[in-house]
C-alpha cells in the first residue's frame, strides 16, 4: 500500500520505510482526538493572549476535519501501521499533513502541517496521549468482561451447590465436593482479576500532553496545556490527569507494562480454566458437555469439538506471549524517549482484542449450553475412594489404607459397596453406615455424627 500523493511528503516517505498499511481505526480516531484536544488549547490560549491564531471560520473548518477523521470519513488517507521506527513521529506526521490537506479541500486557507496543526506540541507527548487513552478505554472494556464472567460462574456456583461429585489432585480421585464448589473455585481467579484491573485505572490514566520532546514542557505556554487537557478530558469522557512528572511519563513506559502484566493474568487463568474443562467434557470423564455449537468433524457427524474451550485457550495464550513483547519493549527504552510505544500500543491492542473474544466465547457460547450430566458425576462419585478418603477422620488413616485395596476389589465398587465395608469395620448398622456415608454431606466437610 502505497501512500496517495496528495497527503503530504512525510506520509509518503513513511508509507515507503515502513511498508504502507492501513493505521488501525482506533489509533486514527484517539489520536485525532488528541489532536483536536490540542488545537482546541492553542485556540483558546492564543485567543486569551490576544493573538487568536485562526479566525472562525478557518477553525471551523479544522473542527470539522478533526471532528470527520475520529469519525472514521477518511480513513484512506492513513497509511502508516503500527509497527515503525521514530516512536510515532510517522502517525503524528501523517496526521497533521491529512489535517492540513483536508483543511484545504474544503476551501479553508493553506495550513502547514507543523506550524500550524502540530503547535505547542511534540510528537512524544501527544502519541503516548493518545495510547493512554486507548489503554483505559480497553483496560475498561476488559474489566467489564471479567465481571461478566466471573458472575456468571458464581451463578453457577450457587445453582449447582447440591450436586455432590469427585474431587480431584493430580488427576486422581481425592476427596467430595461439590459442583459448586468447583464453579467457585474457578470464579475466584476472576474475582482477583477484576480486582487488579480496577485497581489499574490509577495508574494508567496519566497523560503527558504538555511535556513536548522531553517532558519540559519545551514551546507550549501553560495556558495552552491546562486548555488541552481540559478540552482532552470532554471529548473523552475519561478521568485523564496530567502527570505530574512529565520527564518520567515520557521517557518510561511501565504503566503499560503493568497492565499487560494484569492481562497475563487474565489470559493465564482462562487457559487453567478451559484446560479443567476440556478434561470435564471429555469422553474419557464427560461429566459435563460442551454445547454442539457447529459442525465438530468432517467425517465423524455424532462427534461434539470442544470448540469454544479451545478458542478461549488458545487466545489466553497469545495474550501472554503479547505480555512478554511488551515487557522487552519496556525494558528497551533509553535516556528520555521510548521509542518502541508503537510496538507497546500494538501489542495492548492486541492483547485487548484476544480477551474481549476470549471472555465472549466462555461467558456467552459455551456456559449458556453448558450440559451437567448429573447421573455420571453420581455414578463416578459412588464408586470413587474419594467417598472411602472422606471418611478417615472417623476409621482412621491405617485402617482406610487398609480398606482402599478391598473396595477396588469389589466386582462392582459402588456406595452400596462402601456402605457395606462400614457396617463391618465399625459393626454399625445399614441406617447408620448410608447416613455416614452420604456424599453430599462428605462434600461439605463433614462427617455424619461429628460435632461441627
Amino acid at each position: 500500500m502505497t501512500a496517495p500523493s496528495f497527503v503530504g511528503p512525510q506520509t509518503a516517505l513513511a508509507a515507503e520505510n515502513w511498508g504502507g498499511a492501513p493505521t488501525p481505526r482506533p489509533v486514527i480516531r484517539a489520536y485525532a482526538t488528541v489532536k483536536q484536544a490540542a488545537l482546541s488549547g492553542v485556540q483558546d490560549s492564543d485567543r486569551a493572549a490576544g493573538q487568536s491564531r485562526w479566525d472562525g471560520p478557518t477553525w471551523a473548518k479544522i473542527l470539522t476535519v478533526l471532528q470527520e477523521i475520529r469519525r472514521g470519513l477518511h480513513d484512506g488517507l492513513f497509511v502508516v501501521p503500527l509497527a515503525q521506527g521514530g516512536a510515532g513521529t510517522s502517525l503524528n506526521m501523517n496526521l497533521n499533513e491529512a489535517v492540513a490537506f483536508l483543511v484545504a479541500e474544503a476551501g479553508g486557507p493553506t495550513l502547514h502541517p507543523l506550524d500550524d496543526i502540530n503547535r505547542y506540541q511534540s510528537t512524544n507527548d501527544t502519541f503516548p496521549t493518545a495510547a493512554t487513552l486507548l489503554a483505559y478505554e480497553g483496560l475498561v472494556a476488559t474489566e467489564a468482561k471479567v465481571i461478566r464472567l466471573q458472575e456468571e460462574l458464581v451463578r453457577r456456583e450457587k445453582q449447582w451447590a447440591s450436586q455432590a461429585m469427585v474431587g480431584r489432585t493430580e488427576l486422581q480421585d481425592a476427596l467430595p465436593v461439590t459442583l459448586g464448589q468447583v464453579f467457585a473455585g474457578w470464579a475466584g481467579p476472576f474475582e482477583r482479576d477484576r480486582w487488579r484491573l480496577n485497581k489499574l485505572r490509577e495508574r494508567v490514566r496519566t497523560i503527558p500532553l504538555g511535556g513536548t520532546a522531553v517532558g519540559t514542557g519545551f514551546g507550549a505556554p501553560q495556558a495552552y496545556v491546562f486548555s488541552a487537557e481540559k478540552h482532552l478530558r470532554a471529548l473523552t469522557g475519561l478521568p485523564l490527569a496530567r502527570s505530574q512528572n512529565l520527564v518520567d511519563e515520557i521517557s518510561h513506559l511501565d504503566k503499560f507494562s503493568e497492565l499487560a502484566g494484569a492481562y497475563r493474568q487474565v489470559g493465564e487463568n482462562l487457559v487453567h480454566l478451559t484446560q479443567d474443562l476440556l478434561y470435564y467434557t471429555s469422553s474419557a470423564v464427560g461429566e459435563l458437555g460442551h454445547p454442539r455449537l457447529q459442525a465438530a468433524s468432517s467425517q465423524m457427524p455424532a462427534k461434539t469439538n470442544p470448540v469454544a474451550l479451545e478458542y478461549a485457550c488458545g487466545l489466553g495464550m497469545a495474550v501472554q506471549g503479547e505480555a512478554l513483547k511488551i515487557s522487552q519493549y519496556v525494558q528497551a527504552g533509553r535516556l528520555q524517549l521510548n521509542p518502541y510505544l508503537p510496538f507497546v500500543l500494538e501489542s495492548l491492542l492486541n492483547m485487548v482484542d484476544s480477551l474481549g473474544k476470549a471472555l465472549d466465547a466462555v461467558t456467552d457460547r459455551f456456559l449458556p449450553g453448558l450440559v451437567v450430566h448429573a447421573g455420571i458425576l453420581d455414578r463416578h462419585l459412588a464408586g470413587s475412594p474419594a467417598l472411602l478418603n472422606a471418611l478417615a477422620p472417623r476409621l482412621g488413616y491405617d485402617r482406610i489404607a487398609q480398606l482402599a485395596p478391598r473396595l477396588a476389589t469389589q466386582p462392582a465398587q459402588s456406595l452400596e459397596a462402601l456402605r457395606a465395608l462400614v457396617v463391618e469395620e465399625l459393626g454399625m448398622d445399614p441406617a447408620e453406615a448410608e447416613a455416614l456415608v452420604d456424599p453430599l454431606v462428605l462434600a461439605q466437610g463433614r462427617i455424619s455424627g461429628t460435632k461441627e
